[in-house]
């Protein structure tokens, strides 16, 4: 990738500055320049994806070509999912198993009633016992360790009825966390099942299958590349020494592959902020202004983005300036050196902002 320098301007100043030589003196001249980044890319679809493989196993079915236009839930791999299928049923009948078990009828709990309901008779009789004892007491008809007895009886019976309760209370907790987690399990199991058909998300098309029927993929394996094939998106690939000049809005000149010669104008439209080491640039996207092209996905193309566009610009050969910004402008019959401030700079041409006038006759370092 390079930053380039288009200018506008006759035949005859091109020639003639080319022609120069080191030593020999120029003019600065006066003409149109804009200044352009050079950026290579592609074509790719909007919101282009890449489905990927969410359990391992077979494929079993695909149901869709490359090329196919796909809706929202549309079935687009199918793997072997006989293993996972089992698990789902299994959670199924343990969720049966747990709300039956849940039950206020449930044999557990029907039980523990029971012997609530034994413990409940024994703790009133127990009370009728000890009531009579005291009053027997009262009246020196028994002995005082026969009133304790019974207290003690009574108390037993009591505490028999609240661990009943408390047993009752924590088993019932037990089972409701059982409904609960066999809940769980089953709705995991249903899920991971479901992962076993791999669906569109949306409406989209279909570009390209990476796997066919038969073929066995790994969790996380990509199966296919979809995108909307309505909005296509120029992918840039932009140099870290440009990419300070990109800005969003600015237009781009863009000459397909396809098309030699064919110029195709777009704007961008968002730039990544984020460095791709592995191509080594920026990513920046734009869009065709007006109707899309008649393209296909993936299509490589070449693009100028317009950084800089002025007018009127003074405008001196690269070879008149130095590495430290001057330049040597003859005066009659002295040389003098002069410091100059600089703007659009190409490897040809340089844009003077201040330092000399287009009466200057300045001398060609090589």
């Amino acid at each position: 990738m390079r930053q380039i320098l288009i200018i506008l301007t006759s035949a005859v100043f091109f020639l003639s500055s080319c022609k120069s030589k080191s030593g020999e003196t120029v003019s600065p001249v006066i003409a149109p320049v804009t200044e352009a980044v050079f950026a290579s890319g592609h074509i790719e679809s909007s919101g282009q994806f890449t489905l990927t493989a969410l359990n391992d196993g077979y494929i079993t079915d695909v149901p869709v070509e490359e090329g196919d236009t796909v809706t929202a839930g549309q079935l687009i791999f199918k793997q072997d999912n006989a293993a996972a299928a089992v698990q789902q049923q299994a959670a199924t009948e343990n969720l049966v198993i747990a709300n039956k078990n849940a039950a206020s009828n449930s044999a557990v709990l029907q039980q523990l009633q029971e012997q609530l309901n034994t413990a409940l008779e024994k703790q009133s009789t127990d009370k009728v016992q000890l009531e009579r004892m005291q009053r027997l007491y009262a009246t020196n008809s028994v002995a005082k360790i026969d009133l304790d007895n019974a207290a003690l009886t009574y108390k037993s019976s009591d505490n028999n009825v609240s661990a009943i309760q408390q047993n009752i209370s924590a088993t019932k907790l037990t089972l409701e966390q059982s409904v609960i987690n066999s809940r769980s399990q089953q709705q995991t199991a249903a899920i991971n099942s479901g992962y076993y058909s791999l669906k569109s998300p949306g409406n989209y098309t279909v570009y390209t299958l990476l796997k066919r029927k038969g073929d066995l993929v790994r969790k996380g394996d990509a199966l296919a590349i979809l995108g909307n094939s309505k909005t296509l998106v120029i992918s840039l690939s932009v140099d870290e020494a440009s990419i300070a000049k990109i800005q969003l809005g600015q237009k781009v000149l863009v000459e397909l592959n396809t098309e030699k010669g064919k110029t195709y104008y777009a704007s961008v439209t968002k730039i990544y902020p984020l460095f791709d080491t592995q191509s080594q640039a920026y990513k920046v996207d734009a869009g065709f202004e007006g109707n899309n092209p008649p393209l296909i996905n993936g299509t490589l193309l070449q693009a100028n983005i317009i950084v800089a566009k002025k007018d009127k610009a003074l405008l001196i050969p690269r070879s008149c300036l130095s590495a430290d910004g001057k330049v040597l402008v003859k005066n009659k019959k002295k040389t003098d050196t002069i410091s100059i401030q600089t703007g659009i700079v190409s490897t040809d041409w340089v844009e003077v902002i201040k330092g000399v006038t287009i009466s200057d006759k300045l001398i060609k370092t090589y």
